[in-house]
């Protein structure tokens, strides 16, 4: 290869319906939207990426819309004829274009590092440092619809090997929602482990009154229980909990922020994630940071396709530590995916693709098919 330059860009908007409704802290969604960059090389290799939203721009403050927007008016042009190998290079010129916008640039690094890997024949693992595992266990988080059905599912993927489960909370008034989760934990089994997400929503007064709650409901985890600005709540919450470990997710999204939260001493552990952290190699570099301060990673999940997903597991592959798992279930969630093959479970395990670049072949009639129109 002598020679592996960016040319074109390309983006598609995909919608895709999920196999039963997702609740969050404050929504529920029916359907996913995502946006595919291809990157299209002077070599002839095509590169794929993935930027998603999860279940809207509440999360994140980027829209699929605006992602689209921002990579084809402003980011296509400035990379067009740049080294794929030269990644620091790439992402500084994402950079001087805008500030921000971390899921659109993580999309076009994504779809960078696929091309090329596939034009060296080797999987993104390694173009990130090497894989310290092969299999990843995956957390299975529940809807936050009707009891019953939430108890179905948790039995059901309990049996499939999943190893643990999530609660999302934040849907009822706080007092509700704990005795909603107890009721829950009692009927699914005290003996499994529990990581509870209020996705923010609850106040430093009401998290405080939660923790012991929680803590004698064996819940191991909460994720991010207050707003993701509060740190010094963060930490005066550590600080408070015995045997429940505080999560940071919102608040801790690129580099900065983990360095942030290692100094204040404001969570045990960080929910990593490609598109808050801009991109797999921040992404590695948030969970670097996390560890060497002593606090545990989690490989966090956006409702990912096969793509986005495949790129994840690249990442928590490469991670130095992983002792919490991931919660990468999207192609699990989806009622249908977008590559010929899906990432590949066992045993409640994702197995990381050994393929060159991301392991994953875009099915295009599968994009055709939901791709929006209009």
């Amino acid at each position: 290869m002598s020679t592996l330059r960016i040319g074109k860009l390309r983006t598609t908007i995909v919608d895709l319906p999920t196999s039963r409704p997702h609740r969050f802290a404050h929504h529920e969604i029916h359907h996913q939207s995502y946006l595919l960059v291809e990157v299209h090389t002077d070599a002839g290799v095509v590169g794929i990426g993935e930027g998603v939203s999860p279940g809207g721009p509440w999360w994140s403050g980027e829209s699929i819309e605006g992602q689209q927007q921002l990579i084809d008016i402003y980011l296509a042009p400035v990379l067009e004829g740049m080294d794929c190998l030269a990644l620091p290079l790439i992402r500084a010129a994402m950079d001087r274009v805008t500030h921000g916008n971390e899921f659109a640039k993580a999309a076009v690094e994504m779809a960078v590092l696929d091309a090329t890997g596939r034009a060296l024949d080797v999987p993104v693992h390694r173009l990130l440092g090497g894989a310290a595992r092969v299999r990843l266990p995956v957390r299975w988080a529940l809807s936050g619809r009707g009891e019953q059905e939430v108890v179905d599912e948790a039995l059901e993927r309990l049996g499939q090997g999943h190893p643990a489960l999530k609660l999302k909370l934040g849907a009822l008034p706080p007092a509700e929602d704990l005795k909603r989760a107890a009721r829950l934990i009692d009927k699914i089994g005290t003996d499994h482990d529990y990581l509870v997400d209020p996705n923010g929503s609850w106040d430093y007064r009401t998290a405080v009154t939660s923790v012991k709650e929680l803590e004698a409901m064996g819940v191991s985890v909460v994720e991010q229980p207050i707003d993701r600005r509060d740190l010094a709540g963060m930490a005066a919450l550590v600080e408070r909990s015995t045997t429940l470990r505080v999560m940071a997710d919102e608040s801790v999204c690129r580099p900065v922020d983990a360095m942030s939260a290692v100094t204040a001493r404001a969570c045990d552990s960080v929910s990593v994630k490609i598109g808050k952290a801009g991109g797999l190699r921040a992404a590695v570099e948030v969970a670097a940071i996390a560890a060497h301060g002593g606090l545990r990673c989690y490989g966090g999940t956006a409702i990912e396709t096969s793509i986005g997903t495949a790129a994840a597991a690249h990442v928590f592959a490469s991670v130095p530590e992983l002792e919490m798992g991931c919660e990468l279930i999207g192609p699990l969630l989806l009622r249908d995916d977008l590559t010929v093959t899906p990432v590949r479970y066992e045993n409640g395990h994702l197995v990381v693709p050994e393929g060159p670049g991301l392991g994953v072949d875009v099915d295009r009639d599968q994009v055709d098919r939901y791709r929006r129109r209009g």
